[in-house]
């Protein structure tokens, strides 16, 4: 008969990290599990003798107090060491608990832990493969746990248990060949986590469950079944869009709220691309519909009425977050009122799906190492749930992993049918749901590439919606920059390699010179060379480059870190230069011209070739085809000119050639997207809630190179005289006069002020990034800020995982830059205080901003008033819009730079925010007092 298995899990709550340093266990508390079933609990309080920290009182709730009168863990060491004794030890990230609480026991005279262990987190990140977060708080959230005491030992422990339960129940239906396959890789988990598969394998062996309906085995991966869906328009009762606001009503029902403005961007939308689908003119439309209108919607149920499969309408949006939250949330609202089904599909590059036969191939290597078998793991997973493939429903904050880069999508060279998983691909997939698509969604990113290629992506069509339009401009300047950096360029020659290294491309392509498929040693050899004699010839390059820009650098620029030194053409280019420059172009050519001869050699004896073998040659010729763009980068920049560019050096001066990155990039995209978009697109309609200053479009348009264009402006649906007040303090010195130790001081001061008065949720906004960390530093430091969640970019890890934690905050400090200035949705009382640490200009001194106002100033405009200005109100006006979401919040803007009231160009920036909102400079003690008093009647 099998022996009885007892999980005990559990979870302490300590002073800190380290028993050696003197702190202790102040909690403990253990779940038993038999069976698969809760048959006990043991909790309790533990004085540790020593004081327990404000912030350990504030993330747990345990008071000094509470635990004045419990037992020492010397007295209750021994029944939780017999209680632990023959169990198998589960926690919430192992290897604190296990760890500390051996220590305690050795530290009390028993002996260390020595059972078995298993890691809920590990299991988590495997088992549940698309979750944003594996934090027990957030997955007792998504997972619907009760947690009431998140912090407490008993709580945390009981909560794991739930957690343990349910990623048992879920790892058994998964199918038996994924699980198969998943022990394989467990071996390498953490402690005896491992174990856990192989005991619920022998489990499933006995029950024997069958293979789910909706999963096929294909080559031993299991996956889902995938159908495309297509629209059955001529098989439904005739419809029409609802003209009526009886209409409408009768469309919304309870389902979605009608709001005015948003009526009032239906009809114009939906007349514009009406007008435009029966006559012939070519003027474009901009709509400014102001936080609140619900302009999404606003757009999308008008085109369902007009988009089809036959001539579908594109939407691009600023990022794959919004592409992901437009197809996802708004796209099923919209069906779910539609009186039919529209089909909306998202476009995205090939490298963005997983390649399902570069996967298989991937899991017969041998395992590098722990984090390389739980990246497979969670895969394997993840393919019995994936419609789509698409990498990026992982969630993941990066994927530099070498894992990625190996099962990411590139295509095929020449035959995809003789993929085994061809029928199963999913960016073949994604591409038939585009061409049965009505409404096809995607980036302004991947837009702005497609514009440049001379064979695009995207279908050819002729009614586009750009959404957040104010961005485009930006990101086609983006998408024009090329880069050739010194690390990345020795990357790629280091996997070119050499014969003699097995794991080298040149290693392995010689092991296929016996088969007799076109390649020869001899070619091999030359490649090897002229590998060889780049990397040095690059190594000399960038060494005199950095010799260069040391003698360019002023003064001011040796003192930094960070150096980025534009280049200027005229510039005298040292002779030694110019000859390793030259040098330098022909290497990189013979390097791709002979990877070149090998690839096509090689692929058009593929038929001789192993699956293994035809993936060797694809990366081959995808690295070859990197490096020849590298080429092409490299000769534009020393070798041509063009006025509508500026190149940079950037470096880092404590490792200048290893960080070393020529960037070039175009000042200007208003002429390229004139040529590239505006004029070949019939309708297009731009939209956003900035795309107008002081009531004119005239700087978007100059932008987009556009010609007038037909506007609307969609007025606010806030009271902003009732809902909002921006203050500017009196006692402010000039921004000017401080230096940046002054500066960051300056701000943690009227935060302190802030947090003195109230216990609002605080978003702090920046333009540096090291400001923003000197700000961190001074808050850390300071006894008024503890207990506060501290939140930092950069720090705190990624952006959503921030904003989740701090819309669940109370007196929660946020500290952000760049892209916390919009797309932050934050309702009520999650965030009502927001701080604009000084004006968005970006830095003059950025060799981009220095080379636009340059050009600009060559062109006759004043660079400061035609461009700096308005891109700052835009941001400032973007601030503002994180502060009121609905007809029901309050908040408050505190800017603390004088300049906004002392300059007329600030005053031109307050002119451009809500006329009838309050805007008023306050004494420090009235903001102290005025505060609290503007809220309180939503506390």
């Amino acid at each position: 008969m099998k022996e009885k298995v007892t999980y005990a899990v559990v979870d302490i709550e300590t002073t800190g990290g380290n028993v050696a340093s003197g702190d202790r266990i102040i909690q403990f508390g253990c779940v038993l599990i038999e069976d698969e079933k809760i048959v006990q609990q043991y909790a309790t309080d533990i004085n540790p003798l020593v004081s327990i920290s404000k912030q350990i009182e504030q993330l747990t709730g345990i008071t000094n107090q509470k635990v004045a009168h419990a037992p020492y863990f010397e007295d209750v060491a021994t029944t939780i060491f017999n209680l632990l004794d023959g169990c198998i030890f589960v926690a919430h990230n192992i290897q604190f608990d296990y760890r500390f609480l051996s220590e305690e026991f050795v530290r009390c005279g028993l002996p260390p832990l020595s059972i078995s262990g298993i890691d809920t987190v590990e299991i988590a990140q495997i088992l549940l493969p698309t979750e944003p977060s594996f934090r027990l708080n957030d997955l007792a959230a998504a997972f619907n746990f009760s947690h009431e005491n998140p912090h407490q030992a008993d709580s945390d422990a009981y909560v794991t248990a739930e957690l343990f339960l349910m990623l048992k129940k879920k790892l058994k239906q998964l199918p038996l060949v994924t699980v198969e396959k998943l022990v394989e890789l467990a071996y390498h988990c953490t402690m005896q986590t491992g174990q856990f598969f192989k005991d619920t394998l022998s489990e499933m062996y006995t029950e024997r469950p069958p293979l789910p309906k909706q999963l096929i085995v294909k080559e031993g991966l299991a996956l889902q079944q995938k159908t495309v869906d297509y629209e059955q328009r001529t098989h439904r009762v005739p419809v029409h869009y609802p003209v009526t606001n009886k209409e409408k009503e009768e469309l919304f029902q309870q389902k979605l709220t009608m709001r005015t403005p948003q009526i009032k961007m239906m009809d114009e939308v939906y007349d514009y691309f009406s007008e435009h689908q029966s006559e012939h003119q070519s003027e474009h439309f901009a709509i400014e519909a102001a936080t609140g209108t619900g302009k999404t919607l606003g757009y999308l149920l008008p085109l369902a009425y007009l988009a089809t499969p036959q001539e579908p309408v594109v939407i691009s949006t600023y990022t794959t977050l919004l592409q992901k939250q437009l197809f996802e949330k708004d796209s099923k609202q919209l069906n779910a009122i539609l009186p039919f089904t529209i089909q909306t599909a998202v476009l995205k590059s090939k490298r963005h799906y997983i390649h399902l036969a570069k996967f298989q191939e991937v899991l017969k290597d041998p395992v590098e190492n722990q984090l390389d078998a739980l990246l497979r793991m969670r895969t394997l997973t993840w393919l019995t749930e994936t419609t789509t493939g698409d990498l990026d429903e992982l969630n993941l904050t990066n994927y530099l992993q070498p894992f990625w880069d190996k099962i990411r999508h590139r295509g095929w060279v020449d035959t995809m049918q003789e993929d085994p998983f061809y029928e199963q691909d999913f960016y073949l997939f994604a591409q038939e749901k585009i061409k049965n698509a009505s409404i096809i969604i995607t980036n302004h990113a991947f837009l702005c590439h497609d514009l440049h290629r001379k064979e695009p992506i995207l279908p050819d069509v002729q009614k586009i919606v750009i959404d957040e339009a104010h961005h485009l401009a930006d990101v086609a300047t983006e998408a024009s920059s090329e880069i050739f950096s010194y690390y990345r360029n020795q990357h790629l020659l280091r996997l070119v390699g050499k014969l003699a290294e097995e794991k080298s491309f040149l290693g392995r392509l010689n092991q296929l010179v016996p088969k007799n498929v076109g390649i020869q040693t001899s070619q091999l050899n030359l490649i090897e060379m002229s590998t060889l004699a780049l990397e040095e010839e690059l190594s000399l390059f960038f060494e005199e480059l950095v010799m260069y820009c040391h003698i360019e650098m002023t003064e001011a620029q040796k003192k930094q870190d960070q150096i980025d030194l534009q280049f200027v053409r005229t510039t005298s280019w040292s002779l030694e230069l110019r000859k390793l420059t030259k040098k330098v172009v022909a290497l990189l050519q013979d390097v791709t011209i002979l990877g070149m001869e090998v690839t096509q050699q090689a692929l058009a004896q593929r038929k001789q070739l192993t699956q293994r073998e035809r993936h060797l040659m694809d990366d081959f010729f995808e690295l070859m085809q990197t490096l020849e763009e590298q080429t092409a980068i490299f000769q534009h920049i020393f070798q041509n000119s063009e006025q509508n560019e500026v190149t940079w050096f950037s470096f880092k001066q404590k490792s200048p050639k290893d960080s070393f990155v020529i960037k070039r990039s175009r000042i200007d995209s208003s002429e390229f997207l004139r040529k590239k978009l505006v004029e070949q697109t019939k309708s297009i309609l731009y939209t956003g809630a900035t795309l107008e200053l002081n009531s004119a479009f005239t700087y978007f348009e100059k932008q987009l190179g556009e010609q007038p264009l037909r506007k609307l402006l969609i007025p606010t649906p806030y009271d902003y005289r009732d809902q909002a007040k921006l203050w500017i303090p009196k006692e402010l010195k000039p921004i000017k006069q401080l230096s940046k130790k002054q500066f960051a001081q300056m701000i943690v001061e009227y935060l302190e002020v802030l947090v003195h008065c109230s216990n609002e949720n605080m978003m702090v906004l920046f333009n540096s990034h090291e400001t923003l960390q000197a700000v961190y530093d001074l808050i850390q430091q300071h006894s008024a800020f503890l207990g506060r969640e501290l939140l930092a970019q950069g720090l705190s890890g990624s952006r959503d995982r921030m904003l989740k934690r701090f819309f669940h905050s109370a007196g929660g400090i946020l500290l952000g830059a760049d892209s916390f200035w919009e797309g932050v949705d934050l309702p009520g009382k999650s965030l009502r205080l927001i701080v604009v640490t000084r004006l968005p200009f970006e830095s003059p001194d950025r060799p981009f901003t220095k080379a636009r106002y340059q050009w600009l100033e060559r062109e006759g405009i004043n660079p400061f008033m035609a461009d700096a200005v308005p891109k700052a109100t835009i941001r400032l006006k973007q601030g503002l819009g994180r502060l009121i979401r609905s007809e029901t919040d309050k908040g408050v803007l505190l800017v603390l730079d004088d300049r906004l009231v002392h300059t007329s160009y600030g005053q031109q920036m307050l002119t451009a925010l809500p006329s009838e909102m309050t805007k008023e400079v306050i004494s420090k003690e009235d903001l102290g007092r005025e505060l609290p008093l503007f809220l309180k009647d939503e506390q």
